[in-house]
């Protein structure tokens, strides 16, 4: 269907070359040469794009403009004009103007402004099309031959940005070889990370993992002489794909300085994970060193509640005591009384630790709100749900005011999460954990030919905690979860297709550290 172009101007009989030159390009071309006749026009049909005349008897074309965006808000508007007075762009700016044509108006100036405003979407879902085409056989054979450490990194990132770049394209089926591309990817990375992990964790050439972060990445920024707080900002449970989604928003804000992806260490959760990062040290270690505050799962309370302990411990280790200012926001009236207190908590403290709970609650509650599961039924609608929330949060609007305390600003996250399709049925006695991606117990009874777990029966070569002297633990890979004989065929039901952590996989293990550098 052709686009629908309404052209407004008192000398209307000079536009008929024009009209033509559209018209034979697909363009349909509705002239009319009174704004009060465009406006009665429109109160009965849709237009695609509305272009006017700056100066017309009666009306003149900002007023016009005006009125026709309360008929139709998200109608573009072009303003023909003979000059371009920094007055005119000012009042332009109210309104909402797309772009400007100056008179004489060219013919290919025309056509590139239609074209952009009516086709550049079309033709953006075209060009993505295509160079995903030409980039899946340099990504397959990436695959086939094994990629190394930092191609992982690289083929992650590029596996997230075609699936960003191809979701709103109508091409299903290029859409469904990615996907069969990137399982694939979660199947060779599981046997990557599985085969390598323990050895890691003993090696001091090892790529960054949870405990490394704030060593490699913050430490030498918090060492640096500043009169400037250092705030470090930890969106629970941010996969890399939700990151990409955060840097659109904040890109007139901030650039960014230095991006790392880092290995989330096993478990994928957040009493393990972001402990060890706050701390620096591994689970085993935290137990070790801090039996008070280690909760193991079986135990009753929160298994979180000493981050600022662990981060303090930290900083003492590596001989940079500085004044720490700590929030944690779960509900939005924690935000609002943060957002209050921002000015004090910056001025009264050295480093600023701000953690945000909002995307690990949301994939946890989806299993339980059908609304939810509606909204995040998929990664695209996931996406979505994710920019829906942080455009009216806490944790954007803070990042926003930020500039104007400090230009040292760090973004991070403890793990990701992974939407889960395939059931394993698992044994365990009463005191094995109830998490659907790992399971910590005596006696874990599974098929053996099982190729979706990866089983850590020496929780000491793993640098975890043993609950147990007997207990063990048991990690699903790629899309699997973990699912008891009891009501099994009910569970199965119930957490199919929901977003699960805890386990092994692309985007529960690969996570971002980011710092950010003010655009001011």
């Amino acid at each position: 269907m052709a686009s629908r172009i309404v052209w407004v101007d008192d000398e209307v009989e000079h536009l008929e070359t024009h009209v033509m030159f559209l018209s034979e390009r697909g363009f349909e071309v509705v002239p009319l040469q009174h704004p009060y006749e465009a406006l009665e026009w429109l109160k009965g049909h849709t237009a695609d794009l509305l272009i006017v005349d700056e100066h017309m008897p009666g009306m003149d074309g900002l007023e016009l403009a005006r009125q026709a965006k309360r008929l139709h808000p998200y109608m573009p508007v072009v303003m023909v004009t003979k000059d371009e007075e920094e007055r005119l762009m000012e009042s332009a700016v109210g309104v909402e103007i797309a772009d400007f044509l100056l008179k004489p108006v060219r013919p290919q100036q025309l056509l590139s402004t239609c074209k952009r405003l009516l086709e550049a979407e079309v033709l953006q879902r075209q060009q993505a099309v295509e160079a995903y085409q030409r980039d899946f056989r340099r990504l397959s054979t990436q695959l086939a031959l094994g990629p190394s450490l930092e191609e992982w990194f690289q083929l992650y990132k590029d596996l997230v940005h075609w699936d960003m770049a191809l979701e709103r394209t109508d091409a299903p089926e290029l859409r469904d070889i990615l996907e069969g591309q990137k399982n694939e990817a979660n199947k060779l990375f599981c046997r990557f990370f599985t085969d390598n992990y323990l050895e890691w964790l003993h090696s001091s050439d090892r790529p960054a993992l949870s405990p490394d972060v704030l060593p490699r990445y913050f430490l030498p920024h918090l060492q640096e002489a500043s009169g400037e707080p250092v705030v470090l900002l930890l969106l629970d449970g941010m996969r890399y794909d939700q990151w990409r989604v955060l840097e659109g928003l904040i890109n007139s804000t901030y650039a960014v300085a230095e991006e790392h992806l880092f290995f989330s260490i096993l478990p994928t959760a957040t009493q393990y994970a972001r402990n060890s990062l706050f701390s620096g040290l591994f689970p085993a270690d935290i137990a070790h060193r801090f039996p008070r505050y280690w909760a193991d799962d079986d135990e009753e309370g929160g298994k979180n509640l000493f981050e600022e302990e662990f981060f303090g411990d930290f900083l003492h280790r590596h001989k940079t005591p500085l004044k720490i200012g700590y929030v944690k926001v779960i509900c939005p009236e924690e935000g609002k009384a943060l957002l209050s207190n921002l000015p004090q908590l910056l001025r009264q403290n050295q480093v600023v630790l701000l953690i945000f709970n909002f995307l690990d609650l949301m994939a946890h509650t989806r299993v339980q709100m059908n609304v939810l599961k509606e909204l995040a039924a998929n990664d695209m609608a996931l996406r979505a749900t994710t920019r829906a929330w942080l455009e009216n949060s806490a944790f954007l609007q803070v990042l926003r005011q930020l500039p104007a305390y400090t230009s040292r600003v760090f973004v991070t996250t403890d793990h990701g999460f992974v939407q889960v399709r395939r059931p394993i049925q698992i044994l365990g006695d009463k005191q094995t954990t109830t998490n659907l991606r790992y399971k910590q117990g005596r006696n874990l009874n599974y098929d053996r030919g099982e190729k979706g777990i990866y089983h850590i029966r020496k929780p000491e070569e793993a640098r975890l905690p043993r609950a147990t002297a007997s207990a063990t633990y048991v990690f699903a890979l790629e899309d699997y979860f973990l699912v008891y004989p009891t009501n099994y065929n009910d569970y199965v039901r119930l957490y199919r297709d929901s977003y699960q952590h805890g386990g092994v996989s692309l985007e529960e293990v690969v996570v971002p550290f980011v710092r950010l550098e003010p655009k001011r």
